[in-house]
């Protein structure tokens, strides 16, 4: 066995059983009861009032303190788990993707089995090397600003411009995640899947329903019936694909099992509707930043370098995917021991994104990103990196500065809750409870 492993890390640490339980109980368990794959709001509300996510952080700041900065190996029962301490090893696991470290784990199979189950996620190698260009066209995934960028930008301004025609008479609007939510995912099936998907609310909820049963993975059973309507009701929209839809772009035929790929799309936009209404609240409460994304908004050019890079900050600060995990493909060898095969392999972002080293780490600082979407040397990974780094990782952002560009450009936001302090940003950010009030933009003369 030895002879055919790998040499990877240098070094492996193994951790005690008390240290195990601790982080079970304070990072692996509140991650998991927040919603891997929706977000439960109770959870949120209680993490942001309990500082779950600070104490995970400082936890995982003592393990590297008292184990050193090597992978620490986790003996859990059945399913040890290697913990990534080192932002150079996440560097080496997510560029070694999917070959050692494949990204199609045991977790992963068992939560999107619920609603995607042939998605490219959870595919085996060969079926990957056939699906990942099919998602990298269809979201232009080298490219900045994708081919559609006009046309999404109008889809954007149209949609969210009717909640902005209220504040014209001077009165204020109170906008909430119930409110923006709603226009959001008008946005996301209209981008995803044309026109025609505008109003079929119908999908959303039932793509909603088999991911709350996803977030119980293994618990819950498939429901086979409730799986079998979501993908008849995607389909309708796959056999004659509209014009400057993303689903134009992907190859037709069964063959790619598409309505299992597009649902990952649909899906992943939640976590984008996130990141917009944080970035409002937070330029809401950065005078300076906020100055220069008003003007940037207010110009005409689609690429948004500045309001990007505010997104991206917003991702760094509160992770939409706060746990990155892989899982061996095959034994690594580390000095004398042998890792085995099917071993678990957890990067905790926010370890890495909230780093008490790094003078920015409870601040924003969008400086930090450039043309960049993601840091692997420095441990900041909001879409991941590497071969197997998020399909979507351009056109996010860019529809994200789509979005809050509409509302810096037409209102002055102030928000109401919950309170920030701007030299030092809180762990957790309940999107849920967040709540802007918007004015009409007073015109200079």
């Amino acid at each position: 066995m030895i002879a055919r492993s790998h040499a990877i890390f240098p070094r492996v640490n193994r951790a005690g059983w008390i240290d195990t339980l601790r982080v079970i109980t304070t990072v692996m368990a509140p991650t998991v009861a927040k919603g891997i794959i929706i977000r439960r709001p109770t959870m949120e509300r209680l993490a942001q009032r309990q500082g779950f996510d600070t104490k995970a952080v400082q936890q995982m700041q003592r393990l590297k303190n008292k184990y050193g900065p090597a992978p620490l190996l986790l003996p859990i029962p059945f399913r040890p788990q290697l913990l990534i301490l080192n932002p150079g090893d996440v560097a080496t696991v997510l560029q070694s993707s999917p070959e050692p470290f494949a990204a199609a784990t045991a977790e992963k199979h068992a939560a999107l089995a619920h609603f995607e189950p042939k998605n490219v996620l959870i595919s085996s190698a060969p079926q990957r090397a056939e699906l990942r260009p099919a998602h990298e066209h269809a979201l232009a995934t080298a490219d900045r600003l994708h081919p559609y960028a006009t046309q999404f930008k109008n889809i954007v301004e149209d949609e969210f411009s009717q909640v902005l025609t209220g504040i014209g008479s001077g009165r204020p609007y109170e906008l909430d995640w119930p409110a923006f939510s709603q226009t959001w995912f008008r946005v996301v099936r209209r981008v995803v899947l044309g026109e025609r998907a505008r109003n079929d609310v119908t999908l959303t909820e039932t793509l909603n329903e088999l991911r709350g049963r996803a977030n119980w993975a293994f618990a819950l059973p498939v429901d086979q019936r409730k799986l079998a309507r979501f993908h008849e009701q995607v389909g309708r929209y796959l056999g004659e694909p509209e014009r400057h839809s993303l689903v134009n772009r992907f190859p037709k035929g069964d063959r790619l099992a598409p309505e299992n790929q597009v649902a990952q799309w649909l899906f992943a936009f939640d976590a984008a509707g996130m990141a917009v209404l944080r970035t409002l609240a937070v330029l809401a409460c950065h005078v300076g930043y906020w100055s220069k994304a008003v003007e940037e908004a207010m110009g005409r050019e689609l690429d948004r370098p500045f309001t990007r890079s505010c997104v991206l900050e917003v991702l760094r600060l509160w992770p939409t995917t706060p746990v990155i995990l892989r899982q061996l493909a095959k034994d690594i060898k580390s000095g004398n021991k042998v890792i085995a095969r099917g071993t678990g392999v957890i990067i905790f972002a926010p370890f890495f994104h909230r780093d008490p080293a790094l003078l920015y780490a409870n601040r924003m600082e969008p400086s930090i990103w450039g043309q960049n979407d993601a840091l692997p040397s420095a441990g900041l990974v909001p879409f991941s990196a590497g071969p197997v780094i998020c399909p979507a990782h351009n056109l996010v952002p860019m529809i994200a500065s789509f979005a809050v560009g509409t509302f810096l450009s037409a209102a002055d936001i102030v928000l109401l809750q919950p309170p920030l302090t701007v030299g030092d940003l809180p762990g957790t950010l309940n999107h849920f409870d967040i709540r802007l009030k918007l004015t009409a933009r007073r015109r200079q003369k």
